[in-house]
């Protein structure tokens, strides 16, 4: 099934939202001492109580039971044994007269997993069955991490800090979740609590009673110590056997989707809540360092950012933006709470920052965002400026010098530190906290069994009633099923390896089978300088994730700003960095798809194509928003030929793809080659992605992140496809009115072209909605990739003119509407500088030169464009050789020829088929000619990797 069917059937189809924990009467049925209810014909609940006492209260997990408009069609028949509930997809047979709980012997659920060929699976509640080909869900951190190796499959997952969930979604065609005894949360509308409920240790005889081939287990994981195994209610068998007894209560969600996962990610999401929407700015470009920093050099950091001309949306400013007593820490001292001393801390030290007001309002002035690290354990200690106001809100005596304990799960505690301590520093320009969790899982939850204070915080902070109509949004870890509610992900300190990038795509990706979408990695690692080749590969990568910001720790060589590194990798570092900023709309646009949807920007290959099985096994390969996949590179080059050779790549069967920098169209062949410049992100055939086109000024790219578009890029990908379409999401970026169905709240643009003859028409169409802050009128730059020149372009019927293509300016110095023609990427540039209204359609006609399926536009394996740039690399790797082992150009003038074709074809756009045929019939293969015969002084080992880079067994060794 295409892509696009699949995302755009429903594309911002108003999903059905409601908060009422009460199933529809309709839907339930009872039987005995259970109770079993319908929620879609797909997602069943199963409950089991020996009191016949049922939970309808709001869990850590569960939100909302009616999950549809109107209740599932089923149906059900009783007969002298069994209760059977038919819908269409989903059979529960049930054993009227059990006195048990669900086990292998009462009951048995057959899913269709696929009706047309009548593939059907059972769970009968046998001990791990449930497990078997679930596609797994992530965990708390990565921290320490340094391979590939890190488990994913929470049974075999021994740190039951980690909070390890799987999946909603599995091959096998079901999935079930355990929702039994999880935290409860009260009915408070301002600010739901936790509930402190206890369960009672069962009795040794109703444990005895099921045999050790019978155990399910209490809990997804089999690493829980006695005394959390007994807050649950559950048996307890030495070393970590935890299990359920033969009356425990059961509250089980048995996901019977079978193969279409997307349908169960969105019903999951109206089960436990939709993904948020994060404010626009935190798709931005992040800037953070373990430092010292003071507000001066801060400062001089952005400075080098506009001098440098690189993005830059949100300032991360570590731990020691604060007091900090890093001395009496080495000696051992500890603080009040017995941590480390300093490590908490609340208070700006002003030897760093004399007035850290006006710096954070300077950030502000600039459009940039401000965000702090907190580690919270220590609570509120004496030196603290907000000490005297906690201690009296806490009853404490501030002459005592107590400090006031910290203390979570205690309302009064969180609400005065969210009230007198955090937000004086969100007025003074805080936007962001970085919760940067680290003092473990024992003691912090009160004996809450389940609790943990990961997930705590989260919810704390994301639901201070104090927000009011701001977006919330919070840099922090996992803390368990439900978690998505609250995001971002802080995926913590990784070492920096090859393995360890290699992880983190595959990683990423699986976290949306449990909804949470936004990780957000240390690029380039944390705890040591990485090779400048790996950050390299690492800041690509970071390009096309969820989340792009660099990070590291204290350690005078280890920095991530990108002129600190090498010059050969400098324009590559700032290159991908720039497009991830350029990237926003898109990615923004994939971000409100996941709030109606579920399906988060980073997803594996099967929710669209679950029947092949390349798209489990090619697992760090993954879509990025709607329309392109992405492989990153996760290997060094051969240093023998300047290539990372037959990297491996699964072009899903039923689209055209086109590389999304080179216009090179997927050809049979699972595996390319790549040098340290290129990237393998292919989009579909006919793709138009919204951009945010380049800025008039270094100055101009800070702080872009958290503003509407004013005008936009519309890069199209041809490809050879005679159709083309997209469309861009916008809201205010900041508030929750987005989350307002009833009232104008957002607008969506679509974006569509077709090809009848030699005539392209581009359509640009009416803003579906407005609301106070969408621009009016816009501009639009649209390039149209992998293309021959135009011999005429009417916008709205009316000619415009043809101009000469100006890379420097980018168009940007005209008044009037024009078209160019770029022979270096073979792109009609229209440039539409006159603001077109937002609430009118307008259409532009382009007369083409040639067929967009002409043979020299679709070169296999290397088409035109990737290939000039490897053949100006080679030029420039030549000129370097110079006064070490000189050659001479001399030598090597079909290579210069070959080098400049497309500056040629800028220059007369009717050349482009001439020059085409003459790059690939005569100055490839004489420039092979004359790097492998004629150029003197070659050194080999050079000679060898510019042979492989140009492919020329391609035209001199065939």
């Amino acid at each position: 099934m295409g892509v696009w069917l699949v995302l755009c059937a429903t594309l911002f189809a108003t999903a059905f939202a409601s908060d009422n924990l009460f199933p529809d009467p309709s839907t339930i049925v009872y039987e005995g001492q259970a109770r079993f209810t319908i929620l879609s014909i797909y997602l069943i609940r199963l409950e089991w109580s020996p009191t016949k006492e049922f939970l309808d209260g709001k869990t850590w997990l569960v939100q909302s039971r009616q999950i549809q408009p109107t209740p599932p069609l089923f149906n059900v028949t009783r007969n002298d044994t069994h209760l059977r509930i038919d819908t269409t997809f989903v059979t529960v047979e049930y054993l009227r007269n059990a006195v048990t709980t669900f086990n292998q012997h009462n009951i048995r659920v057959t899913i269709r997993v696929n009706i047309t060929s009548g593939e059907t699976v059972a769970w009968n509640a046998v001990p791990g069955e449930e497990y078997d080909g679930n596609l797994l869900g992530t965990l708390r951190t990565l921290d320490g991490n340094r391979d590939s190796k890190l488990e994913l499959d929470c049974q075999n997952q021994h740190r039951s800090d980690l909070h390890c969930a799987y999946g909603v979604i599995s091959r096998r065609g079901y999935a079930l979740v355990d929702d039994t005894h999880q935290p409860q949360l009260d009915d408070d509308v301002q600010w739901p609590w936790i509930v402190s409920k206890r369960y009672p240790i069962p009795d040794p005889t109703q444990c005895q009673a099921v045999s050790s081939a019978e155990r399910r287990s209490c809990g997804s994981s089999n690493n829980t110590d006695r005394h959390e195994c007994e807050l649950r209610g559950c048996c307890f068998e030495a070393p970590s056997s935890c299990f359920y007894s033969s009356q425990a209560q059961q509250d089980l969600y048995l996901f019977g989707h079978g193969r279409l996962y997307s349908q169960a990610l969105f019903e999951f999401t109206r089960l436990a809540g939709s993904i948020p929407l994060p404010p626009r700015y935190i798709f931005g470009v992040f800037f953070s360092r373990y430092w010292a920093y003071a507000e001066y050099e801060e400062r001089q950091i952005i400075t080098e950012y506009i001098q440098h001309d690189v993005p830059l949306d949100v300032l991360v400013t570590d731990m020691d933006w604060h007091i900090t007593f890093y001395k009496l820490t080495a000696n051992g001292t500890k603080d009040q709470a017995g941590l480390d001393i300093g490590w908490t801390g609340f208070t700006f030290d002003d030897h760093l920052f004399p007035n850290h007001q006006k710096f954070l309002q300077w950030c502000k002035q600039l459009g940039l965002k401000n965000t702090l690290n907190l580690h919270p354990a220590s609570g509120i200690q004496p030196w603290e400026e907000k000490y005297k106001d906690m201690a009296i809100a806490m009853g404490i005596d501030p002459s005592t010098g107590h400090y006031v304990p910290f203390n979570v799960t205690d309302k009064q505690y969180a609400s005065s530190w969210v009230n007198i301590v955090l937000h004086a520093l969100q007025e003074a320009g805080i936007d962001l906290w970085w919760l940067d969790w680290q003092q473990g899982e024992e003691g912090w939850m009160n004996d809450i069994p389940y609790a943990n204070p990961t997930f705590w915080l989260n919810h704390v902070f994301f639901t201070d009633p104090n927000l009011g109509n701001n977006r919330p949004a919070l840099l922090h870890r996992w803390g368990g099923l439900g978690n998505h509610r609250y995001q971002v992900g802080f995926s913590g300190d990784v070492v920096p390896s090859w393995d360890t990038l290699s992880f983190q795509p595959r990683f990423t990706a699986t976290a949306a089978n449990v909804g949470y979408g936004y990780w957000s990695h240390d690029l380039g690692g944390h705890t040591q300088e990485p090779d400048p080749e790996l950050y390299t590969r690492w800041l690509q990568w970071g390009a096309f994730s969820p989340m792009f910001r660099t990070h590291c720790t204290k350690n005078a060589n280890n920095d991530r700003r990108l002129w600190t590194f090498p010059w050969i990798y400098q324009n590559n570092l700032a290159r991908f960095t720039r497009l991830r900023q350029a990237l926003i709309p898109y990615i923004y646009t994939a971000a409100r798809r996941t709030y109606d949807m579920g399906l988060s920007v980073v997803l594996p290959l099967y929710y669209f194509y679950p029947e092949y099985d390349q798209a489990y096994s090619y697992s760090n390969q993954y879509f990025f928003g709607q329309s392109i996949f992405v492989s990153p590179i996760s290997q060094p080059i051969n240093a023998s030929t300047g290539l990372v050779e037959n990297w491996p790549i699964w072009f899903p069967p039923d689209t055209e793809w086109v590389n999304f920098f080179t216009g090179d169209l997927a050809s049979s062949s699972m595996t390319k080659s790549f040098t340290l410049d290129e990237m393998p992100a292919y989009a579909q055939a006919g793709s138009i992605i919204p951009l945010l086109p380049e800025p008039r000024s270094s100055r101009d790219r800070i702080g872009r992140a958290q503003q509407i578009p004013q005008s936009l890029l519309l890069y199209t990908l041809v490809g050879g496809s005679s159709k083309g379409r997209g469309y861009v999401y916008d809201d205010d970026g900041t508030t929750i009115a987005y989350q307002d169905s009833t009232h104008a709240t957002n607008a969506v643009t679509r974006f569509d072209y077709n090809i009848t003859g030699d005539t392209l028409q581009f359509t640009v169409s009416a803003a579906t909605s407005s609301f106070s802050t969408f621009p009016t009128a816009r501009t639009y730059e649209i390039q149209l990739r992998g293309i021959f020149p135009a011999t005429n372009v009417l916008v709205n019927n009316v000619p415009i003119p043809m101009e000469p293509f100006n890379e420097l300016i980018n168009g940007q110095d005209g008044t009037t509407n024009g078209y160019t023609y770029d022979g270096s990427t073979l792109s009609i540039v229209i440039y539409i500088r006159q603001s077109m209204s937002t609430s009118q359609s307008f259409q532009i006609q382009i007369q083409l030169s040639e067929s967009i399926s002409h043979p020299l536009l679709s070169q296999v394996p290397t088409a035109f464009v990737g290939l000039l740039a490897r053949c100006q690399s080679a030029k420039a790797q030549l000129d370097y050789e110079w006064g070490v082992k000189t050659v001479y150009m001399d030598d090597y003038p079909l290579l210069l020829d070959a080098a400049a074709t497309g500056l040629r074809i800028t220059h007369s756009p009717t050349t482009a088929t001439d020059e085409l045929n003459a790059f690939f019939q005569v100055r490839m293969p004489g420039a092979c000619n004359e790097i492998a015969n004629k150029i003197t002084n070659l050194d080999p080992a050079l000679q060898g990797v510019l042979l492989a880079q140009l492919q020329c067994n391609l035209f001199i060794y065939k």
